[in-house]
């Protein structure tokens, strides 16, 4: 199959034209006996020769080797370092170095050479544009020099590694969470009982019902008069957000599809809730089984939230409100699902499954805008939650994330 695809596209190459052509002109001089028809043949087949024969000597003993960052995180700038030897006392000139970087819309890379002789090495910065565990490579060095007449390439297999791209997230202003009491929190309260996580806050005059153990003594010498500690109360609540991998319910296309703007969602969801002293845990259906992060606190989890943020796809089709029946089963009854659908309109979104016997708190629903994400052009609408529908966000392609979660 290779190789008739390489002879399907040979009468565009001008090598192909260029032997042709010498082919027709001895033929000519071999029925005419014209020597100069003769001479003019030889100097086309010597130059197709050397068309052919240069190229594959300006690849040959030239190792190339790659070196980049394990991880970074989308849309950050990395520097990718080119170590090119060349075997040999001549030098070798305008050779091309491919690559293959997935996480770019244009995924083959090519890095031009003017001169390369001996050890050399060649820097340059890329910005990683989707997230994802990507394989890299393999490299492939190739070169026309110097009759631009045929293309010789070397693949270079021992050249692959993997990058890590975690998903990139935006600020989260404020959301109003449901702590383990099932009363609504924004994570801070103030009073006087200290538990575990809560922070000092300061004192306070002593009220009638107070606890003898909160009292102050320095402070209340100092005064003549009783007062008593007050502590930050941190409410801690337990997100727990439900993808859904199903690409029939996800429109559009590379960073702009309803997924990537989820997984985005869902990274930023995890470092609100880190950066606040909440749980947050992780349920998607994949092709290789159920992914679950359990829900869990800190920084550490953190960093496994977006570790597995990265390794998801939209490529299991599945009935999504089986996958939220048994997130809610895993998740306890004290968790707090945030379920992702996609809709034709806010009038089609579908009703929030009813989840009373497995979880206390209602569901937060965002729902995407299937037309928008359908078009090329993107477009802006604001989030039900500004136009005041509860547990509810309605989200069009190109809309400012930040601005949508910010009430």
């Amino acid at each position: 199959m290779r190789a008739l695809t390489a002879l399907k596209g040979i009468w565009r190459h001008p090598g192909f034209w260029l032997g042709t052509l010498s082919v027709l002109i001895l033929l000519a001089a071999w029925n005419t006996g014209e020597s100069r028809l003769y001479q003019f043949g030889v100097l086309l087949s010597a130059t197709l020769i050397a068309g052919y024969w240069l190229p594959r000597r300006n690849v040959r003993g030239i190792h190339v080797s790659r070196e980049l960052p394990a991880e970074s995180h989308e849309g950050d700038e990395i520097e990718v370092a080119l170590q090119l030897q060349a075997k040999g006392f001549f030098a070798r000139y305008m050779l091309q170095v491919r690559d293959r970087l997935p996480f770019l819309d244009q995924p083959d890379y090519p890095v031009l050479i003017a001169r390369l002789r001996g050890r050399q090495q060649f820097q340059y910065s890329i910005t990683c544009e989707r997230r994802g565990i990507h394989t890299i490579g393999p490299l492939q060095v190739s070169s026309e020099f110097p009759l631009a007449l045929m293309r010789v390439s070397l693949p270079l297999t021992d050249s692959l590694t993997e990058i890590r791209v975690l998903p990139s997230t935006f600020p989260i202003q404020g959301l109003m969470l449901a702590g383990q009491t099932g009363f609504p929190t924004d994570s801070h309260q103030v009073g006087p009982a200290s538990r575990g996580q809560d922070t000092f806050a300061g004192v306070r005059d002593y009220r009638r019902g107070d606890s003898m153990r909160h009292i102050h003594w320095r402070a209340s010498a100092r005064r003549g008069e009783w007062v008593v500690r007050e502590y930050e109360q941190i409410e801690n609540a337990e997100l727990v957000i439900v993808l859904n991998a199903d690409p029939g319910a996800n429109p559009g296309s590379g960073r702009e599809s309803c997924f990537e703007y989820a997984v985005r969602i869902a990274a930023s969801l995890a470092r609100y809730a880190t950066e606040n002293g909440h749980k947050v845990g992780v349920f998607c259906q994949q092709m290789d089984g159920v992914r679950w992060l359990a829900p869990d606190s800190g920084w550490h989890h953190y960093r496994h939230a977006l570790e597995f943020l990265a390794g998801v796809e939209a490529d299991t089709p599945g009935d999504y409100r089986q996958a939220v029946e048994q997130a809610a089963t895993l998740a306890g009854r004290q968790g707090r699902l945030w379920l992702f659908h996609t809709a034709e309109s806010p009038s089609t979104i579908p009703a929030a499954p009813a989840l009373s016997s497995r979880i206390d708190q209602a569901p937060v629903q965002v729902a995407f805008d299937a037309p928008s994400f359908r078009q090329r052009a993107a477009t802006q609408a604001p989030s039900l939650r500004q136009m005041a529908v509860p547990d509810l966000y309605w989200i069009s392609r190109g809309a400012n994330l930040a601005e949508v979660f910010a009430s």
